[in-house]
């Protein structure tokens, strides 16, 4: 019985431990419904193929595209430094300043996630996904970018989206917790037809799913000592149970 518990408690384990650093299919769902310029703003909503389970995303990368009703196979792992060899701008020859970028668009989103939905909070919203996309915007996108940001407002949205980009390379070059997001990287990652990357929240267990895990585990727990009681008095058939 103990070998049997051990087995369940490790499976159940890994069932809740979330979707990490493992390969899925998404569909994208809905780009939002906060249209500036001429792209929308995070946050946008995908689908696990086979699960239906839901993940919003919001988006740090400009240079590549995911549209509605597109499918793709993306890697989700932790956000941190271990993992930057798999994402999409991993690959640089400067590890160090390449993961100050990242935490530069990781600081932003969090801003972005935060504001309201009504007029100023979707106007502000825009402000931060735009300085995230700006981060790792090359050369061959930047014509679009500009427009777009025009079109979005003009020069005083330019200046904005600048000094939130600013503010989010200080933020990032004085330190600040990242904890809480993991990255979503298209497969294959770091070529020009490569899927968008994202942000999404952490996928570790839910409380409700840790509710379950402690429920199982305990459930398991009473089955195994009782199963040991039962043995041991069948061990010794001249002892006399107690009347309850």
């Amino acid at each position: 019985m103990n070998k049997i518990f051990c087995f369940l408690a490790m499976v159940t384990v890994s069932a809740a431990s979330g979707l990490l650093a493992t390969e899925l299919t998404l569909d994208f769902v809905s780009p939002g419904n906060n249209p500036v310029g001429f792209y929308y703003v995070s946050p946008y909503t995908a689908e696990i193929k086979g699960t239906g389970q839901l993940l919003t995303l919001y988006c740090i990368d400009f240079d590549h595209e995911i549209a509605p009703p597109e499918e793709w196979t993306a890697r989700i792992e932790p956000f941190d430094f271990a993992n930057l060899p798999n994402m999409q701008n991993g690959g640089s020859s400067n590890p160090s300043a390449t993961w100050l970028r990242y935490e530069a668009a990781a600081w932003l989103i969090p801003q972005l996630a935060q504001e309201p939905n009504d007029a100023q909070g979707l106007y502000q919203q825009a402000i931060y996904q735009y300085a995230a996309w700006e981060v790792f915007l090359d050369a061959a996108h930047t014509p679009a970018f500009n427009a777009s940001e025009a079109a979005a407002g003009g020069s005083s949205f330019i200046t904005q989206v600048n000094t939130a980009y600013n503010d989010a390379l200080a933020a990032a070059s004085n330190g600040f917790n990242l904890s809480g997001w993991d990255i979503v990287t298209g497969v294959p990652a770091g070529q020009p037809d490569s899927p968008q990357e994202f942000l999404v929240r952490d996928s570790a267990p839910e409380p409700s799913s840790l509710i379950l895990l402690a429920t199982v585990l305990g459930a398991l727990a009473f089955l195994a000592i009782r199963r040991n009681a039962t043995s041991a008095l069948k061990a010794e058939p001249g002892q006399k149970r107690s009347q309850s």
